[in-house]
């Protein structure tokens, strides 16, 4: 029963980014030395024993280590996922089924508010169980959600992956590039048709990819190469990457959620579980419309960019907002509406269209290790904003620190318009020939 705004509470809520920053660090390497498909399959072991963990364990330091490899394994997804699903998509599906990932995150939050709220109780607090509460929440009746019975629900949903990924064949372009060209053919095959002219492929990839190691050949890993992390096509996809992640995570949305139940509540909303319901259900509602195909049918730079915009114009309104609500002619309306439009914008382009563009982007020499990097500066930002954010809206106030944020966004915009290309329907061999051409 100790209260979130306790010290204990801020290590319990943020541990888990310190976890995932780790285990994104971890999750490329990984994926590079023993496959896309195993490092997958590896990921759901520390989800499922941190949920575990959680679920039998009654200290809480006990809590803060099964917190901590959850979010090692959340992190070790992010990148795991997102490259084996960029790896064994056709072109023309590339964009809906890499959003399938951002899709499924919002789905499994939304059934983890309804059964968590199907599993809350009324439990009666006493003063005497933890005199570090506040004095309103020393005692009485409370609700109190089984969080043992959600955390064992979470552990076995970890472990379907793993045995789920156990039928699945390793990603085709990893195949090739260790010379494993008689399994690449038979993954080409299964993914896309008895009848598809594999060999074709994997013999253009040879031309493209020359360096590449030959049948049961050895070469040096290009991950370790100088040369080939300091070639401009290199460099160059790797640094988009940062910034769009950086903009993704400095663009509010934490504030905003930080902010939701509050919104609500002045809006009249008193039951802060339907807020959040709300927001999760915009949120698989406008994430879904990207894997229905609207984002292979008006592309990446497009969506990315209207997202941002919105955005941006979402965090001005709530900044105004704020402001109203400081000189007393509070509009309630106005707030509401301003955070149900950056969510919907969020979910719309920005909250999965960068984790879909890092697996474009990078080129497969060093996607691993790349998108790794990329995925821990992700969380590492989010790390800092987490951190910061209390110390901004002690300085600047609501309406200073959503100016801020539309700040971010908006800059994300023009950097999207100006520096991201638009990789709609293009294979990632021709997604590579864009930077190789600038090495040129």
């Amino acid at each position: 029963y100790t209260c979130k705004e306790s010290f204990h509470g801020a290590s319990f809520a943020s541990i888990i980014n310190f976890g995932a920053m780790l285990g994104a660090f971890a999750g490329g390497p990984l994926a590079d030395l023993i496959g896309r498909k195993y490092s997958v399959m590896l990921s759901a072991l520390p989800l499922a024993s941190g949920w575990a963990w959680i679920a039998i364990d009654s200290n809480y330091y006990g809590f803060l280590a099964g917190r901590l490899l959850t979010g090692f394994g959340m992190g070790m997804v992010t990148i795991c996922v997102n490259v084996y699903i960029t790896e064994i998509s056709p072109s023309n599906l590339r964009g809906a089924l890499s959003s399938l990932f951002q899709l499924n995150l919002t789905i499994g939050i939304l059934a983890v508010y309804l059964i968590g709220e199907f599993l809350t109780t009324e439990t009666t607090v006493l003063a005497s169980m933890n005199t570090e509460n506040p004095k309103g929440f020393a005692s009485g009746t409370h609700q109190e959600c089984n969080w043992r019975l959600l955390s064992v629900i979470g552990s076995t949903i970890s472990l379907f992956m793993f045995f789920g990924m156990i039928f699945m064949p390793e990603s085709p372009k990893y195949l090739l590039t260790h010379g494993r060209r008689v399994e690449a053919m038979a993954v080409l095959k299964f993914f896309k048709g008895s009848e598809y002219d594999a060999i074709s492929e994997i013999n253009a990839y040879g031309q493209k990819n020359p360096e590449s190691k030959q049948e049961n050949g050895s070469a040096e890993s290009d991950s370790t190469c100088a040369e080939t992390w300091m070639s401009r096509s290199s460099l160059l996809p790797l640094s988009i990457m940062l910034v769009l992640h950086l903009t993704q995570q400095f663009s509010g949305i934490n504030a905003v959620i930080f902010f939701c139940q509050e919104i609500f509540l002045d809006a009249g909303v008193t039951n802060p579980v339907l807020a959040s319901l709300i927001v999760a259900v915009v949120q698989v509602g406008f994430t879904g419309l990207l894997t229905l195909g609207l984002l292979d049918m008006a592309g990446r730079r497009f969506m990315l960019t209207l997202s941002l915009v919105g955005m941006a114009c979402s965090c001005l309104a709530m900044s105004a907002a704020f402001h109203l609500k400081e000189i007393g002619n509070r509009q309630d309306w106005l707030a509401v509406l301003s955070l149900l439009l950056y969510i919907s914008t969020f979910s719309l382009g920005a909250g999965a269209i960068v984790w879909v563009i890092m697996g474009e982007l990078l080129p497969l020499r060093i996607r691993g290790v790349g998108g790794s990097i990329a995925s821990g500066f992700n969380w590492s930002c989010s790390f800092l904003v987490t951190g910061s954010f209390q110390f901004m809206l002690t300085r600047l106030q609501g309406t200073g620190t959503f100016l801020v944020y539309a700040g971010v966004c908006a800059f994300g915009a023009v950097f999207t318009l100006l520096a991201v290309p638009e990789t709609k329907g293009l294979e990632l061999e021709a997604i590579e020939a864009l930077f190789a051409k600038k090495d040129n």
